[in-house]
């Protein structure tokens, strides 16, 4: 019979079990990358925890594809309630496709709140992602609503088809705070079949939007997500699907707290699904063309969700 000490290298040789043996899944072609806000420095190798990086973006350039990096949080500054911020502007190149960004809180547990902090220095956009197969987990970002910032921007290439970059993108377990309204802390550009799933949207005019109207942007599920309030204030729209021909969209067993709309399916040639979501209204949630969930007639299904009130949310093709 098979021991975990047999499989685990840092229990089979009486060494401490580090949380790249626990998390990467037993993949032995990929190297691992350490970065420390706190104690790296990029100088060093980043190849252990004692000679961590101490930039995301250095971790970044040094990996090749389908590499591990492990982002520790930075310490709270005296008398805060969340980590410290790296400031930095990331992009994750075609070449690094299927690499792994992974935030360590301190607790060993991937959570939303309590990772990595990210925040923009210069750019736009506070991670870009222009390859396919990422995984995004357990960090956080703090966009600025006030300039237009983008969280994540999962965007393509130049040259590539469709510029789908960045399909098949992994984001879980993420924290998201202060998107603008027309950038969103996700955004989409093309590509298909990324997963975001028991991320938490704060204070944000607008989490995610699935974009553009020229590109086809296809396949995307969105799950177990929390979309929050403005502080209790109603925010612009938790969802926007753009018009187009996106399908396949799945959202599904998520939570959205108060909001001017909560979902817009920009035309009919849009299609997918919302099913099992929780909308906090005061009143009967409507699905249709001019619903706080709005589905031109033809297009999303709705089902199995409802309002703040214990109601069902009612679909009509109106």
């Amino acid at each position: 019979m098979s021991l975990l000490k047999d499989n685990l290298p840092a229990l089979k040789y009486g060494a401490k079990i580090l949380s790249s043996e626990v998390l990467n899944g037993g993949d032995d072609f990929a190297s691992i990358w350490y970065v420390d806000g706190d104690n790296g420095s990029d100088d060093d190798t980043g190849n252990s925890p004692d000679t961590a990086f101490a930039k995301i973006q250095t971790a970044i350039d040094a990996a090749s594809s389908r590499d591990i990096i492990y982002i520790r949080a930075i310490a709270p500054d005296a008398d805060a309630s969340e980590p410290g911020t790296y400031e930095e502007d990331l992009t994750i190149p075609y070449a690094k496709w299927g690499l792994q960004l992974i935030g360590m809180s301190g607790t060993g547990i991937l959570q939303p709140f309590g990772g990595p902090k990210i925040k923009n220095a210069t750019a736009t956009a506070l991670l870009t992602v222009n390859a396919p197969y990422c995984q995004i987990k357990g960090l956080q970002f703090n966009c600025t609503r006030n300039s237009g910032t983008y969280g994540i921007y999962l965007s393509g290439v130049s040259g590539y088809a469709t510029l789908a970059g960045s399909c098949g993108a992994v984001i879980q377990d993420c924290y998201f705070k202060n998107a603008a309204e027309a950038t969103a802390a996700i955004y989409t550009v093309g590509g298909y079949a990324s997963l975001i799933s028991r991320c938490t949207f704060q204070m944000s005019e607008t989490s995610i939007i699935i974009g553009t109207t020229s590109l086809s942007s296809n396949g995307h599920t969105i799950e177990h997500c929390n979309f929050k309030s403005n502080n209790g204030a109603a925010i612009a729209e938790h969802i926007t699907i753009a018009s187009g021909q996106h399908v396949d969209i799945s959202i599904t067993d998520s939570t959205f707290d108060v909001a001017t709309s909560f979902i817009s399916c920009g035309s009919a040639s849009n299609e997918g699904i919302i099913a099992r979501c929780q909308f906090n209204d005061l009143v009967a949630t409507l699905a249709n063309a001019t619903g706080k969930i709005k589905i031109p007639s033809a297009s999303m299904a709705c089902v199995g969700c409802t309002g703040g009130v214990g109601l069902d949310v009612i679909q009509s093709q109106t």
